[in-house]
Parts: structure tokens; C-alpha cells; sequence
């Protein structure tokens, strides 16, 4: 907790928000998933309730990009105003979306001050594409490029592309660099054995394979598919786990725990103990069985 007090003052700092706050609370979470940072307006100050995930992977970075939001809050230029956003509760596809559209913004600064941050390009696109499924690969891509090279953005102008996103379909996407247009057209096809083939530890992709047939002989009517960026497997067509293999021969595994209604991550690597977490997946697995 002091480690992370530590940079969070830090970071607001260098923000320069650091006079506009006056407290800042700490709670831990075991997933990057849940990270997230909530606002209480004082007379004047703010309060700030920061929920960070336990790992210190890119920490720096994604205590960042959780005052970044705070930053653009008390930005004048940028001119929060929520009462103009989709309500969760009336209109919770287009909420979604208006979060993502910030989160890239949040992203791309992150990356353009060579910030290491969990959420990067790749992942955040990948993000961005699977959500918006009503559009082709090929437009949620060029969508994505737009939105992420933008340099500055107002929530009003995060809110009209929400309601609005389909105007930045349009466009010559033949300028994009000829690597993206060849994934854009090898993409549809990706398969779980492509994801472990991209890990370059054959002793890592062994263990990664074995997680992968432990989970569908153990657990039964589980169904092990490719996304763009991991391996989601899924039981009764509710989510069970993901996993995401990075270029570093690591392993980003999530656990749905239904009992505590929580996400679980760890990062798995070659020295991990294969057995610990296939013990976990049949635990968790047992759970969703009994309940189901």
C-alpha cells in the first residue's frame, strides 16, 4: 500500500493536479480488470478511491492512466459534463462504449509518453473490435486508428462519437501500414492453436497446452474458443476464464470466481506451478457446476 501511495503521489505531481486533492484511498483487487479510480467533490478538493490491482506489472503506468481520467476531469478544456453521456441504466451499450472511447484516449497518451501500461495498443484494440461487433473487422479497425490517434479530445466530442461512431467508418483504409491489412485479412481465422504458436518458449507453450487439455478433459461442457487477443473458455455460455499469452513467454490468466462474483488474475510463467492452477480451474469449474 505505501508503494503504491508512493506513486500515486507521484504521478499527480507530475499531473499537476496534485492541489486539487486532498485524500487518497487505497484498495487492492486481484484482477487488472477491476482497476478503477472514484471521485468524491469536496468544497474545494476532491477525494480520490483508487482500486488497484495487486500485481506490480506496469504499476507505474496503470496508476497513471487512473489519474489521467482524474486530469480530464479537472481539465477545463475537456469539460466533463456526465449529465450529456449515455445512463448505464437506460442505455448501457452506448455507456459501454463512451468508457472505451475514453480509455483509448487515456491509452494513446499513455503510449505517446512511453508510459508501460497493461492496456496498450494491441490489447485496447482488441478490446474496441470485439465490442463493436456490429461493424466488420476491417471498419472497427480503421474506427479504432482514428480514435486512437486523435490528439485531444472534449467529453462532448467523446459522447458525439458515441452516438456517432459510424461516421468514422469512412475512409481510405488502403493508407494503413501493409502488415495491419494483412492481419485485417487473416484475423477472422485465428485459432487457439495460433495464439500458443506466437509464444516463443516451447517449454511454455507445453505448459500452456497442458492447462488448455487438463481444462477440457476435467471440465466438462466447457468450451475452449479464440478471440482476437487470448483464449476464452467459457461453460455454459457464461465466461469461465481467459487466457492471454504475451511475447515475454508469460501467461495473463482470469478466473471467474462465482462465489465471491469476482475476477481473478495471475501471471503464469514458466516456473509456475501447473498444478496449483489446474487445481484452481477444477475448483472454480466444480463451483460453476454445482451452481449451474
Amino acid at each position: 500500500m505505501k508503494h503504491i501511495r508512493e506513486i500515486a503521489v507521484k504521478v499527480i505531481g507530475s499531473l499537476g493536479i496534485d492541489h486539487s486533492i486532498r485524500n487518497i484511498y487505497i484498495e487492492e483487487t486481484d484482477s487488472p480488470w477491476n482497476e478503477k479510480a472514484l471521485i468524491k467533490r469536496k468544497k474545494n478538493h476532491l477525494d480520490v478511491k483508487v482500486t488497484i490491482w495487486e500485481d506490480r506489472t506496469f504499476l507505474y503506468g496503470r496508476i497513471y492512466r487512473l489519474f489521467l481520467y482524474i486530469y480530464d476531469v479537472l481539465n477545463p478544456h475537456f469539460r466533463y459534463n456526465p449529465k450529456i453521456a449515455p445512463e448505464e441504466n437506460g442505455e448501457p451499450r452506448l455507456k459501454d462504449r463512451h468508457n472505451q472511447i475514453w480509455s483509448i484516449y487515456v491509452d494513446s497518451r499513455l503510449e505517446k509518453r512511453g508510459i508501460e501500461n497493461f492496456f496498450n495498443r494491441a490489447v485496447r484494440k482488441n478490446i474496441f473490435i470485439d465490442a463493436e461487433n456490429e461493424f466488420t473487422w476491417e471498419e472497427a479497425s480503421l474506427i479504432f486508428h482514428k480514435l486512437w490517434e486523435q490528439d485531444s479530445y472534449t467529453y462532448s466530442e467523446i459522447t458525439d462519437y458515441t452516438y456517432n461512431l459510424a461516421k468514422l467508418s469512412v475512409g481510405n483504409q488502403a493508407k494503413e501500414d501493409p502488415f495491419i491489412l494483412d492481419i485485417n485479412r487473416h484475423v477472422r481465422n485465428i485459432y487457439v492453436k495460433d495464439h500458443i504458436d506466437k509464444i516463443q518458449s516451447a517449454t511454455f507453450r507445453e505448459l500452456v497446452n497442458e492447462l488448455l487439455s487438463y481444462t477440457a478433459y476435467h471440465c466438462k461442457d466447457a468450451y475452449i474458443e479464440s478471440s482476437h487477443y487470448g483464449i476464452i473458455i467459457t461453460y455454459q455460455k457464461v465466461f469461465f476464464a481467459e487466457m492471454i499469452p504475451t511475447n515475454e513467454n508469460t501467461l495473463f490468466f482470469t478466473i471467474h470466481n462465482p462465489a465471491s462474483h469476482s475476477y481473478e488474475t495471475e501471471i503464469i510463467t514458466e516456473n509456475s506451478n501447473i498444478e496449483t492452477v489446474q487445481s484452481h480451474i477444477k475448483e472454480i469449474y466444480n463451483s460453476l457446476a454445482v451452481n449451474g
